[in-house]
């Protein structure tokens, strides 16, 4: 029966025309309230937890009311072990009627948890199976999955309709009050509905602990909050494809570079995409306006057209730089730059020549010095500088000069007759030196010569 009513639920959906694209529609939101007999233990200020669950309820309802369509259901209904009812149908409902559906109080004994049989139920509630509208459930329980007598089986159950309701396109936000929740059944609630909190501890079992992945609230004060966190979820634009907001614009605020697409995937290049998002327009860097979805992949180490590769054929990255040539010999370094996707022409370096001159450099840079270098016929190049094959003739020595005879002094002349150009005991002129001497004026210097010896004589 029940397998029917869902075929024909989708049955009915599926005739419905396509939109041309989403129209803003409030969303709707179906509060699941748990009314077992434990809702009546008291809480730490001395309130019960049905007075609490009111007076939070009745809160967020009013500051939502004008935004949303409401309605309300409790569990179970209308007594013991019964799935629940939708009391309040969703609709422009207020908080006052949501607060006259919740009817009196639980009995003190006697009303199980059917959490699952509850959610089973919507999975062919109509009103919030509309594919127009945004659709979610709030969950608010304080206990087990338990009928009487227990069956540990139907534990997790729960988890399992969830699943469903988002296979529908239903979301649900789950909130565990106090501490006789089953906090591990709560946590893989939340992760099946999608809506698990971020960082969470999805295998967490204690109420106590920290991280769960659902909202926890153990007084009012807490419910009040994890209800409002919701609230505003539902309420304020979200990155789906929808206009959550009804203020005309579709997922506003999620395309930051303002490139015409979203991180939410439901634009392509400013034109909304039919049916919602789709991961092919998701905005791969929303702090960069030139990636996008189809954009031109250029060599700058980015993933530019969002198909997950970058720089496909790229051999470096534009406007990176490196040394090129080399530093062996007369050759120096100089630069490259990488242009699209390549490495351009060397620059600034000095090249190899193609000889090697005669001059103890390598010009050539092959780590030899002047292998090969020319210095003409019947030359060598030797330690840089081009030397003869077969050495010169040497040129004949000039002679030195011959010395000038010394002049004589006058002390050195025994007689003290001695003049300039003229030797010792000579009465010639130096210019007639070389004349010979006549007989006679021999025979006269001998006696001359005797004279003088005669007179020296003691």
């Amino acid at each position: 029966m029940r397998l029917a009513s869902l075929l024909a639920v989708l049955l009915a959906f599926a005739a419905l025309p396509a939109a041309a694209q989403p129209r803003c529609e409030a969303p709707r939101v179906l509060f699941t309230v748990d009314k077992s007999s434990s809702m009546l233990d008291t809480l730490g200020d001395g309130t019960t937890k049905w007075e609490a669950a009111r007076t939070a309820l009745a809160e967020v309802a009013s500051e939502i009311e004008s935004g949303v369509e409401m309605g309300l259901q409790v569990f179970p209904f209308p007594d013991r072990c019964e799935p629940g009812e939708v009391t309040i149908e969703v609709g422009e409902n207020t908080a006052t009627e949501l607060m006259r559906g919740l009817g009196e109080p639980p009995p003190t004994g006697g009303n199980y948890t059917p959490m699952a049989q509850t959610l089973g139920v919507l999975t062919t509630y109509a009103p919030i199976l509309a594919p127009e509208s945004d659709a979610h459930v709030i969950l608010i329980t304080d206990g087990w999955q338990w009928c009487s007598p227990y069956d540990p089986a139907t534990r997790f159950t729960p988890v399992a309709e969830v699943e469903m309701l988002r296979s529908l396109g239903v979301t649900v936000h789950v909130v565990g009050f106090g501490a006789g929740v089953d906090s591990l059944t709560l946590n893989r609630a939340a992760v099946a509905a999608g809506t698990a909190l971020p960082g969470c501890d999805p295998s967490l079992s204690e109420p106590g602990a920290a991280n769960h992945c659902y909202q926890q609230a153990d007084d009012l004060a807490e419910l009040r909050t994890a209800l409002l966190a919701i609230a505003r979820d539902i309420t304020e634009e979200m990155c789906d494809g929808f206009d959550n907001d009804c203020d005309g614009m579709i997922d506003e605020g999620f395309d930051v570079d303002a490139d015409g697409y979203t991180v939410c995937g439901s634009t392509d290049g400013g034109t909304v995409v039919e049916g919602g998002s789709d991961p092919i327009y998701v905005d791969c860097n929303d702090t960069d306006a030139a990636v996008f979805p189809g954009a031109e992949d250029i060599c700058d180490g980015l993933d530019n057209d969002c198909d997950g590769s970058a720089d496909p054929g790229c051999s470096c990255l534009d406007g990176e730089e490196r040394e090129c040539g080399s530093t062996i010999g007369a050759c120096s370094l100089g630069a490259q730059v990488c242009v699209s996707g390549a490495w351009s022409v060397c620059e600034g370096a000095t090249g190899p020549a193609l000889t090697d001159l005669c001059d103890g450099m390598d010009e050539d840079c092959d780590g030899v010095v002047d292998e090969d270098a020319g210095c003409g016929e019947g030359s060598l190049c030797v330690a840089g500088i081009c030397e003869p094959l077969a050495p010169e003739e040497p040129e004949e020595p000039t002679p030195a000069p011959e010395p000038e005879p010394e002049p004589m002094d006058p002390m050195d002349d025994p007689r003290g007759d001695a003049t300039p150009g003229m030797g010792p005991g000579c009465a010639c002129d130096a210019a007639g030196a070389g004349a010979p001497m006549p007989p006679f004026a021999l025979g006269l210097a001998l006696m001359g010569i005797l004279a003088l010896a005669w007179r020296r004589m003691p």
